[in-house]
């Protein structure tokens, strides 16, 4: 199945019911350094931690692949994943504080990197990646101006990075009708399964489409 094609994880979150744009500046890079200058030695995870992702993660990819992470901000989740055994680890992020803050957190993590750069325009070569995680990338994205043409320059750019019958793993808010027809464009070439992740103390979901 994930030899065939690229496959896109769109996995939705129960616990966000609101399809609106807190902040049009999401899409801004200086409203990001901002930000984290201000919430310097911080941590914040978009979404999902890495605890309720993992047993995903561990059926894409094996510790010895390479994983791209994508808007990687000031979340622990990269570096949960590197302690767990995931040591071939890039993070990317448009803002220059955030890497910089990220990098001196984890100096003694020597394999993961850290790298200022546009998801929309990556210096990576094709078919470096066997798996991409974007958690809520998508969603800043699309709170910002030409939101449909930064998000299909990303999701462009991510196919052109994964290695055939790579991942690409999107963690969203947004509603299945709201997200997926970004997956679905011609030029693109994945399979979809959408997961649903349950409130706590619901069952989760997965949907083979």
């Amino acid at each position: 199945f994930f030899f065939k094609q690229k496959t896109a994880y769109e996995i939705l979150s129960g616990l966000v019911g609101s399809e609106m744009c807190i902040r049009d500046s999401y899409g801004d890079p200086k409203y990001w350094d901002k930000r984290y200058k201000e919430q310097e030695n911080t941590t914040f995870d978009w979404l999902e931690d890495y605890q309720s992702l993992k047993t995903l993660i561990k059926d894409l990819v094996k510790p010895e692949n390479k994983i791209l992470v994508i808007g990687c901000g000031n979340a622990e989740f990269s570096e949960n994943m590197y302690d767990d055994g995931f040591q071939n680890l890039d993070n990317i992020d448009i803002s220059s504080v955030v890497i910089e803050q990220m990098k001196s957190r984890n100096s003694k993590r020597k394999t993961m990197k850290y790298v200022v750069m546009d998801a929309c325009n990556m210096a990576y070569k094709d078919n470096t990646y066997d798996l991409a995680i974007d958690k809520s990338t998508i969603d800043a994205l699309l709170c910002g101006e030409h939101s449909f043409y930064k998000v299909a320059e990303m999701i462009k750019e991510t196919q052109r990075v994964l290695k055939p019958g790579g991942c690409y793993m999107a963690i969203s808010y947004g509603k299945p009708e709201n997200r997926l027809f970004h997956f679905q464009r011609a030029h693109l070439g994945f399979d979809i399964v959408q997961y649903s992740v349950a409130p706590e103390g619901e069952e989760n979901k997965d949907d083979n489409s």
